[in-house]
């Protein structure tokens, strides 16, 4: 059993041809097939549209050119959507536990690089799954930046499938900052970071229960510019993963569950069912733990627990200005955000939990010694 102790080495943030092809999209879903299926002849195809002028109040119909209207990003519908394909099976990856632990940061300018890519990764003991993910894990990075700087998302499409990203950090008309990007694609925007919090971002490509559901999410925590006080401090995405057996003993996502709100199979703190129980994490006891938690869903909600300990302070969405005293728990919806602070009294095991029970006996569960 391998266990996270204070230090070690942490999850570091990371340091033109854009398109929104709705025409070719909605095609693509009328046939019920990916792009995935149909290939590289999806640029060119897409290439013989004129853009045409936004109708305000309108969503478009099958026969509107790109750009006639239609939501861009964090489409709930299903028109334009990317049709019934499943991320592709390739290579398991090696099995890294993710590092819980939050590295500090210098307010200034970042750059977010983000790839779409498939990728077949561990998110339980001896469970292979294939999703679609952004730079090869599930979740994705996990970034941090402090309000008011100013963010680069530099997205390339290295799937073979039309992805985009949805950042609940910025404040942008979904048209400008969250184009939908063919395969091969590539695109760049600037934003700044207004407001602390703890934030998801997702893919937004429609249907985006399906985008999520398979994967493509994560969180960005956007310190204040006061800064925090020095804590120990960690990060839980929660997500669940609704699964049926695919080819070779690998794990895809069932959509029958998925669109039904069936019961999900595992529920995770990042990215890997009991991650935290097979791989404890070490604290100091008698020193501030703070935690970041962000819920990226799709569907259920989490109430998040520490068994033993009772929340000093709980920011909603992290922010400092949302703060409340002497907290049992907070609930946290799906695409929502929460940061606590805590301090264990003595040596010991505690344990995180969704206290939504059945979510936790599902693997949302961290086990902390303080040590």
């Amino acid at each position: 059993m391998s266990k996270f102790h204070i230090p070690v080495q942490p999850v570091l943030p990371s340091s033109d041809s854009v398109a929104s092809r709705r025409t070719v999209l909605r095609g693509a879903a009328g046939l019920g097939l990916g792009l995935g299926v149909l290939g590289a002849s999806f640029g060119a195809a897409a290439q013989n549209h004129d853009h045409g002028t936004p109708v305000p109040g309108t969503l478009g119909t099958p026969e509107a050119t790109p750009g006639a209207g239609g939501y861009v990003g964090s489409d709930a519908t299903t028109q334009g959507d990317t049709g019934s394909a499943l991320p592709i099976p390739g290579e398991i990856q090696q099995f890294a536990p993710r590092n819980p632990f939050l590295t500090p940061v210098t307010p200034g300018p970042k750059t977010l690089n983000l790839s779409c890519r498939d990728a077949t990764v561990y998110i339980a003991r001896d469970t292979p799954y294939t999703g679609w993910s952004f730079n090869g894990t599930i979740p994705g990075t996990i970034f941090r930046a402090v309000e008011g700087d100013m963010i680069t998302a530099s997205i390339s499409n290295d799937a073979p499938m039309a992805h985009s990203v949805d950042f609940h950090s910025a404040r942008v008309a979904a048209d400008k900052g969250y184009k939908v990007l063919l395969p091969g694609e590539k695109f760049e925007w600037t934003y700044q970071a207004q407001y602390p919090g703890a934030y998801m971002y997702h893919c937004g490509t429609a249907p985006v229960l399906m985008h999520i559901g398979a994967g493509m999410y994560s969180a960005i925590i956007v310190d204040p510019k006061e800064g925090w006080a020095p804590a120990q401090e960690l990060c839980f995405v929660q997500s669940e993963f609704y699964v049926k057996d695919g080819p070779n003993g690998i794990k895809q996502v069932d959509t029958d569950k998925l669109f039904s709100l069936g019961t999900m199979d595992y529920v995770a703190f990042n990215g890997y069912a009991n991650l935290y129980v097979e791989n404890p994490i070490i604290v100091k006891a008698r020193e501030l733990v703070r935690i970041f938690v962000v819920n990226a869903g799709p569907n259920i909600w989490s109430s998040f627990h520490v068994v033993g300990a009772i929340f000093d302070k709980v920011y909603l969405n992290a922010n400092p200005k949302n703060v409340m005293h002497g907290m049992q728990g907070v609930s946290i919806g799906p695409g929502d955000g929460a940061c606590v602070e805590l301090m264990f009294d003595e040596p010991g095991e505690y344990v995180a939990v969704n206290h939504s029970f059945g979510h936790a006996a599902h693997g949302a569960v961290a086990v902390i010694h303080a040590i």
